[in-house]
């Protein structure tokens, strides 16, 4: 059977490796191919010595089709996500990955994960980042083997919880971290400096805590995404 995307054409070119290897972190954007002018303005202010970057310049849309395209588009979604996974390098051990949503009101990120300890240091972070525009940092928790009732009545829930489209693989494994990062904008897509800002500095927070958790838990039992 031929690939879904060819990976020339998918993914783009890897930044050059310097005598450290790669960063630890990779960001990846494009993934929905109407965000990817958003990441390449949040990538310019990143430090790449510490991040580094996964353009993909030929994403699926992030515009679910109809009922009768349903499964064809979660399989090439799937798809997508599994070769992103086998394009990490050994040293990579987190993985954030960047979309966009709309609120007219104001701007503010979901940073979603299922590790309890980067939503609570992320928030905390969040509540303390110096940018020009303010904006609420919140923490989503994603779950496996829930029905949507148990998703509503997840006992002990410190935050929402949701059931990615992803495959497990992806999201629940030790490594690397999978990070979803959903950055809400006035404009779809579109993105002002102060919230390409405001983005950058999530990021930046969202890396820094992840590899402090991951340090600190080597030794841990894996965590559960159940």
């Amino acid at each position: 059977m031929a690939a879904l995307f060819r990976r020339p054409r998918l993914f783009g070119q890897p930044e050059a490796r310097d005598a450290q290897g790669r960063p630890p972190v990779l960001l990846v954007i494009g993934a929905h191919r109407e965000e990817l002018a958003f990441g390449e303005a949040v990538a310019e202010q990143l430090d790449r010595r510490r991040i580094d970057l996964l353009r993909i310049p030929a994403g699926i849309s992030g515009q679910r089709p109809g009922p009768d395209q349903l499964a064809s588009y979660r399989r090439r979604h799937a798809e997508l996500y599994r070769q992103i996974l086998e394009h990490l390098q050994p040293e990579q051990r987190v993985l954030i990955d960047l979309h966009t949503g709309f609120d007219e009101r104001l701007c503010s990120a979901d940073v979603l994960c299922a590790e309890p300890m980067l939503l609570q240091c992320v928030e905390q972070a969040g509540a303390r980042l110096d940018t020009p525009v303010p904006g609420q940092v919140r923490g989503v928790r994603l779950v496996g083997g829930q029905d949507e009732e148990g998703l509503v009545g997840l006992e002990g829930a410190t935050w929402p919880a949701v059931r990615p489209e992803l495959p497990e693989a992806v999201w629940c494994g030790t490594s690397p971290l999978y990070v979803g990062v959903e950055v809400y904008l006035r404009q779809l897509h579109a993105g002002s400096p102060a919230e390409v800002r405001f983005a950058a500095a999530v990021i930046e927070a969202i890396s820094a805590c992840a590899l402090a958790i991951i340090e600190t838990a080597r030794s841990s039992s894996p965590r559960r995404c159940d």
